[in-house]
């Protein structure tokens, strides 16, 4: 604290005097000035490294109508994380109120999203014990917290053109966690490996990384339109089986967890 205006021993010396460099450095411009060039020197050694995380946008979600091909009395409807679709489902259009389910399906599944991007450590696993049809819900890595994603209905069976509820929930799930991984953590997919989604999903990726390895939702937006057309097609649609395919399929794989980001 200053000492009292009448104690004060000013002289033109004092004044006069040259400022010490320790009185230099602790002016606040000075102190801000460095924290300035310490701040722009660690991004740059991230950036040659090749360590710096981007993070990028948290995906949208949103449905398209889909053609009626006689499955169901409703509508077929794709949901989809930004351009890609990640599975479909039956809208019953009943009581002339539009598209009811999808437009759940959506702001719930885009709440889960949030949360999985936001808070790390989500996985996403299929839940059969509450329901004649199992689940996709969202859970902590050891299993609690359980929030359903999306509750499969008879008709979404019907749309996909088979019988077996785990199976076809089994496919949303790797579609959707694949897609999350790549649209949100910039990770490549791990689940869908061996098909035809999976396949165009890492062309995707890999596509999207500069030559330091980041990805940017530019570089996503820029690497799917490059795809070539059945790439896209395979990450635009969902295309059902027929009973013949499904009976090729065999039995379902285990049911496992996938966790959502590293």
């Amino acid at each position: 604290m200053p000492p009292p205006q009448g104690d004060a021993d000013f002289t033109f010396v004092d004044h006069a005097q040259a400022a010490t460099f320790q009185t230099i450095i602790k002016r606040p411009v000075t102190m801000a000035s460095i924290a300035l060039v310490i701040a722009i020197g660690v991004f740059l050694a991230f950036l040659e490294s090749g360590s710096l995380e981007i993070s990028l946008p948290v995906p949208e979600v949103s449905y398209t109508l889909l053609p009626n091909e006689g499955r169901t009395s409703g509508v077929p409807i794709a949901i989809k994380l930004n351009q890609i679709a990640v599975f479909m489902v039956n809208d019953p259009l009943s009581g002339g109120g539009g598209a009811k389910r999808a437009q759940q399906l959506v702001d719930q599944i885009q709440l889960s999203v949030d949360r999985a991007v936001e808070e790390r450590g989500k996985s996403l696993r299929i839940d059969s014990e509450t329901k004649t049809l199992p689940a996709i819900v969202l859970t902590e890595d050891d299993g609690t917290g359980k929030e359903v994603v999306v509750q499969m209905m008879p008709e979404d069976l019907a749309l996909a053109g088979d019988t077996d509820a785990k199976r076809v929930a089994r496919v949303w799930a790797e579609r959707l966690t694949d897609t999350i991984k790549v649209t949100a953590f910039a990770e490549p997919p791990k689940f869908s490996k061996g098909t035809e989604f999976g396949s165009a999903l890492m062309a995707m990726y890999v596509g999207a990384r500069d030559e330091k390895g980041f990805i940017r939702s530019t570089a996503l937006n820029e690497s799917f339109e490059a795809l070539p057309p059945l790439q896209r097609l395979s990450l635009e649609t969902l295309p059902s089986r027929s009973p013949q395919e499904v009976d090729a399929a065999g039995e379902p794989v285990d049911i496992g967890t996938m966790k959502v980001g590293k």
